[in-house]
């Protein structure tokens, strides 16, 4: 049976009932689900993993695609029903589980996947270092966020939406925003605008490389008292380390890095300059 695009009324038809507590708004405008999708840029030879189908708006236009389709819904109802409704031939796979416990390698084996899926505002930031932390089977993800979160990923240094997620992805990702979706393509109605954004694996950085955790650290570190300059947000964690802080400031400003200022105005770069710099000096 082929898959039907979830209109309102057929969504209301198949017992659906959008969650509040899961933040659940489904993609009801077909040209802008058809849109989407074409972002990912799939080929026959694709795999692409959805994160919370739904209804199945998004799966439609993926499987056509003639992409292998693996997804991921933790709803027990909607499961239910995609069950249903999916085609029985293997083309697309269903699996009733939290993406964020997903072991990718069991599905993938060595291979990549791109990664898709219209994704709740609460879960936006753990999927994004759960993408990261699995990037060796990332080709690139495609996600439909809301716009004020598409910006803060894309926002530069000195904006107020800069910060740590934003950081982490200029470090590790290139990201750009593809299109916006008004708040009425969704069924409920949304308060605000949504925003498909592409993101893509820089292959010079990864997240498992051997300085990273210790530049994850400072970053967090430095955005942990946004108010304060890195200095002050620096004094606990360097005295833990034994790193005298006028000495760490005087090496600084050689490297044309200034303590002084808040950790919403560094670069990804001086942020990794920073990094070998404390590095360095911890006995």
């Amino acid at each position: 049976m082929p898959i039907i695009f979830p209109t309102q009324n057929i969504i209301k038809k198949l017992g659906i009932h959008p969650s509040k507590q899961r933040s659940q708004n489904f993609l009801i405008d077909r040209n802008s689900a058809q849109k989407a999708v074409s972002f990912a840029r799939l080929a026959p030879d694709d795999t692409v993993i959805e994160i919370g189908p739904g209804p199945g708006s998004l799966t439609l236009f993926l499987h056509e695609t003639g992409a292998r389709v693996i997804c991921y819904e933790i709803d027990r109802n909607l499961y239910g029903i995609l069950e249903r409704q999916l085609p029985q031939d293997g083309s697309v796979t269903l699996h009733f589980q939290d993406i964020l416990k997903a072991d990718f390698g069991s599905v993938l084996g060595d291979k990549q996947a791109v990664i898709f899926g219209s994704i709740p505002y609460a879960i936006t930031s753990p999927i994004i270092i759960k993408i990261l932390e699995d990037s060796r089977f990332l080709k690139r993800a495609v996600f439909i966020v809301q716009k004020e979160v598409a910006e803060r990923l894309c926002a530069p240094p000195g904006c107020k939406d800069y910060g740590i997620l934003t950081v982490y992805c200029r470090a590790y990702l290139a990201a750009a925003i593809q299109a916006i979706i008004p708040a009425e393509c969704f069924y409920p109605v949304p308060k605000v605008d949504s925003a498909v954004i592409e993101l893509a694996p820089l292959t010079e950085k990864s997240w498992h490389g051997p300085e990273e955790d210790l530049f994850r650290t400072i970053v967090r570190t430095g955005f942990s008292q946004r108010r304060k300059t890195f200095q002050n947000c620096l004094k606990g964690y360097i005295g833990q380390r034994g790193i005298n802080a006028e000495a760490l400031k005087a090496a600084a400003e050689k490297e044309d890095i200034a303590l002084t200022r808040r950790a919403e105005t560094f670069t990804v770069e001086e942020f990794y300059r920073l990094t070998r710099l404390i590095k360095s000096m911890a006995p």
